[in-house]
C-alpha cells in the first residue's frame, strides 16, 4: 500500500497526543484526524519523521 509524506498529502502535524497518537490537520478543509504509529500496517499511511502513521478516526476540531 501507499505511504506518503505530509507534504504529499496536504496534511500538517498539529500535535503529538502521546501513546503513539498524532493529531493531523488537512490544510485544504481544516478538518482534524487522529493517526496512530503503526509501521507494519497494510493500509494507506502517512510518513512523519520516519514514523508510519495509520488513520484512526476523525476529530471534531476545526482549525481556521
Amino acid at each position: 500500500m501507499t505511504k506518503e509524506t505530509l507534504k504529499q498529502t496536504g496534511y500538517i502535524h498539529f500535535k503529538t497526543l502521546g501513546n503513539g497518537e498524532h493529531l493531523l490537520c488537512n490544510k485544504n478543509t481544516g478538518e482534524s484526524e487522529i493517526w496512530f504509529c503503526n509501521k507494519d500496517h497494510a493500509s494507506y499511511g502517512i510518513i512523519y519523521k520516519n514514523t508510519h502513521l495509520e488513520f484512526v478516526r476523525s476529530y471534531c476540531f476545526i482549525i481556521s
